[in-house]
């Protein structure tokens, strides 16, 4: 509770303002987001023996190696048990919820879909991408999808060093389907990668563009067994999030705590409103903060928290 009248924090005023009824809100909209929270990472250990597996998809490439993973950001292993493991797994379960009625099929078309933006660069969308995708796929039920759609050189390709792999934005420009051929397994068992692609420099209308949300509509059909975790630019920085948030199932919106302010998130909540799900996950807790691991809340409740 609070109780030495300071205001709330921007994350809690922003979800409140969001949970406000309907007829009362300004013209957005957006569900009212649910927000997790993550503690700070601790220096990223090594991966399991048991994660160095190969996956049956796109046989022919290369797997991208264990070491690679944990350069962007990948944490922990299957048997994990430190706070930010436990906090990932909860907010598995709870992202899975919409889009999966069981273990193998998506309950309607796209909604695993799932895009993973911020509203600034540095927030941590794609340390929260690159460990949720693989967070499921260590649970054994299901087969994820990692997609990368940042366009900034500091993004999960450049990182997983498949940069100049063939990808997203190749399929697009050709309307060619070939997804096996340019999904990339890794040391992770059922975690695959799909690159952002060639030629990024030509790519500034693309997103926007038809071929686009027909491409994203037929990965989701193809790979309708799997969520598919697309890691986007930061909303503020780039208006593909913008024009990608009409085309998929839910978004997950990364805000760095204790750095963002409420007009940064309220003005990335106002691009994204056209998804029908958007959710808030607070990253970089102080390792000292009291809330304890995957903490959830909806709006109405965040302001006496």
């Amino acid at each position: 509770m609070n109780t030495d009248n300071k205001p709330a924090h921007l994350i809690e005023r922003a979800a409140a303002r969001m949970s406000v009824p309907w007829g009362e809100m300004p013209a957005r909209r957006v569900a009212a987001p649910e927000v997790a929270q993550l503690a700070a990472p601790e220096a990223a250990p090594k991966l399991a023996l048991a994660d160095h597996l190969s996956a049956p998809d796109a046989a022919a490439a290369t797997p991208i190696p264990a070491d690679a993973l944990v350069r962007a950001g990948l944490i922990g292993g299957a048997f994990d048990r430190s706070r930010i493991a436990e906090e990932f797994r909860i907010v598995q379960s709870k992202m899975l919820r919409p889009g999966f009625s069981g273990t193998s099929a998506v309950a309607t078309p796209r909604s695993n879909l799932i895009l993973v933006t911020s509203a600034l660069a540095g927030e941590g969308k794609s340390f929260v991408a690159i460990n949720l995708a693989a967070g499921i796929a260590r649970q054994g039920d299901r087969r994820v999808l990692l997609v990368d759609l940042d366009l900034k050189d500091s993004s999960l390709g450049h990182m997983l060093g498949v940069a100049m792999a063939p990808g997203v934005l190749d399929l697009a420009r050709s309307g060619e389907r070939r997804f096996d051929e340019s999904v990339i397994p890794t040391a992770i068992a059922n975690l695959d990668v799909l690159p952002l692609g060639t030629g990024v420099e030509e790519s500034a209308e693309l997103f926007a563009s038809k071929r686009m949300a027909g491409l994203l509509d037929d990965l989701s059909r193809r790979y309708a067994d799997r969520p598919i975790i697309l890691d986007s630019s930061p909303c503020l920085a780039s208006s593909n999030p913008h024009s990608l948030a009409p085309l998929v199932g839910q978004i997950i919106l990364v805000v760095a705590a204790g750095s963002t302010q409420q007009g940064d998130v309220e003005a990335a909540l106002d691009l994204v409103q056209a998804c029908p799900s958007v959710s808030l996950l607070l990253n970089k807790i102080a390792p000292w903060s009291l809330h304890s691991f995957g903490g959830y809340a909806y709006g109405s409740a965040l302001s006496s928290a």
